[in-house]
């Protein structure tokens, strides 16, 4: 059953074999396996439920029921957007729905930090799991057509990716749900075989604290949340042996600082892939905001090492709010600019990065993010806008725009490096990891090192971040985590 936890009487206690915190990727899959060995399984979620009939393609609406912090939320220098997704079946309600392995590079760099693990039965698994397929030619809209032309007159490595979908009618809105319930979530595929094996899931209930004596986990207290005010509600306690921590990589270490847990700090290490956008203005219209997102990647300047080139690029575009906040300018300037959103494209330059952010709880409710892109990654950034920027104009664009306190405009190809003295150009990220990695806090199975029972499987686990999408890795740690904790059982 999955229940509204602010309709709920409290104060509340269940009881458990397991209670997994978060819905995302990681906790969905721990959850439906571990129900469907015989646990009796709680599921607590921060967000609502969202169902694809509910999801009416509106940025207003949407954002505040699927971002944190109504897609708000920012490093605590307001320097990075950081856009983190809730409700049941976490980010995978809004993300692009790209499925990528991790590139060998990093996975040996994980071997050698004593993280091995099957990884292509892993993926395997995971790719059978949520469905995962090439994008189709036919549903490259002329966004991504643009993007590849570029690349290839460019002589840049370039090539199709990968997603989860099944019956995509091409609606454009996969950032804010899918109304037309074709995204392979966690939402559409783990929620149901979890329930369907007997797990409860409370949605609006947020974890404040895992309860334990400093040797042994005794469950999770947290509090129902208000659907408006999204202020705490009465408490509600789930008594359990067995406890897995997925509440991302920026929810999780706050909420084991926060709960006091002994053993190696966490927290110290998240990565983030910080991003900038460049934007191409082109004759003809585009209409980016139409079909998949993102269907196809250039790999040129993707490096795993600790060069200056480690940028993985790929098409992006916002719906109309979601540009109007990039674009700056006030006024008449700004509506131009606006006024030519049909004819627009963008790129964003994805940093593999080496910088080692920090996560505090704030509060019960609250963390604040600290992350600040070392001399290395800020390099690699302003890398990435000349990169963006030498695409957009081999692609057709007559010029590009690069978002930053003052909007940076460029006519002419032949000066694309001048965007190196860009000095604050806007920044974003989308795929928070490696915050509690494998090997440190926990095992390479997932398992605490000092707190028996306690678990997390999550982006945080990783070693290092991906260099793209964090996804399909996330899945493949819910299948390894979900598996080691039955075997153990309360042990860990």
């Amino acid at each position: 059953m999955i229940h509204d936890a602010s309709t709920l009487g409290t104060p509340l206690e269940l009881r458990a074999d397991l209670c997994v915190v978060g819905s995302g990727p990681g906790g969905a899959t721990v959850a439906m396996l571990a129900a469907e060995a015989g646990m009796r399984v709680v599921l607590l979620e921060a967000g609502e439920l969202v169902t694809p009939a509910s999801m009416d393609q509106r940025e207003d609406t949407m954002f505040p029921r699927l971002f944190w912090e109504s897609g708000g939320r920012t490093t605590a220098d307001r320097a990075i957007r950081v856009h983190q997704g809730r409700g049941v079946g976490g980010s995978a309600l809004h993300n692009l729905n790209l499925c990528k392995r991790a590139a060998p590079e990093v996975l040996a760099q994980w071997r050698q930090a004593g993280v091995d693990l099957d990884w292509n039965t892993l993926y395997a698994e995971a790719e059978a799991l949520i469905g995962v397929v090439d994008v189709p030619e036919s549903m490259l809209n002329r966004h991504n057509l643009l993007f590849r032309e570029g690349a290839r007159r460019l002589g840049w490595a370039n090539g199709r990716l990968r997603h989860n979908r099944e019956g995509c009618v091409g609606s454009g809105f996969c950032e804010i749900g899918c109304a037309f319930d074709a995204k392979n979530n966690a939402l559409k595929v783990c929620i149901p075989r979890a329930v369907r094996a007997g797990t409860s899931v409370l949605a609006r209930c947020q974890a404040v604290r895992v309860l334990h004596d400093d040797r042994v986990i005794h469950g999770v207290e947290g509090v129902a949340i208000h659907p408006l005010s999204r202020q705490a509600l009465g408490e509600i306690r789930v008594l359990a042996p067995r406890v897995c921590v997925s509440a991302s990589a920026t929810g999780t270490p706050a909420l084991l600082r926060r709960s006091g847990v002994p053993g190696r700090p966490v927290g110290d290490s998240l990565r983030m892939h910080p991003a900038v956008v460049v934007a191409g203005d082109f004759d003809e219209p585009v209409h980016a905001w139409r079909g998949v997102p993102q269907g196809w990647e250039c790999t040129e300047h993707l490096r795993f090492d600790e060069s200056v080139s480690r940028t993985w690029l790929v098409p992006a575009f916002a719906h109309p709010v979601g540009t109007a906040t990039l674009v700056p300018g006030l006024g008449d300037e700004h509506a131009a600019l606006m006024a030519r959103y049909a004819h627009l494209g963008a790129v964003t330059a994805m940093v593999h990065d080496s910088t080692r952010g920090r996560v505090r709880p704030r509060g019960d409710l609250g963390l604040s993010i600290h992350y600040q892109p070392d001399e290395a990654d800020r390099a690699a950034l302003q890398d990435g806008l000349v990169h963006a920027a030498r695409l957009l104009f081999a692609a057709g664009a007559r010029r590009v725009l690069v978002p930053s306190p003052r909007l940076v405009t460029l006519d002419d190809p032949r000066a694309v490096d001048s965007l190196r003295d860009v000095t604050s150009p806007d920044l974003s990220a989308v795929h928070p990891m490696a915050s509690v990695p494998l090997g440190e806090a926990v095992d390479q199975d997932g398992a605490h090192r000092v707190l028996r029972g306690l678990w997390v499987a999550d982006a945080s686990l990783f070693p290092t971040s991906t260099g793209g999408p964090p996804q399909l890795t996330t899945y493949a740690l819910g299948l390894h985590v979900g598996r080691a904790l039955i075997q153990k059982g309360v042990g860990g």
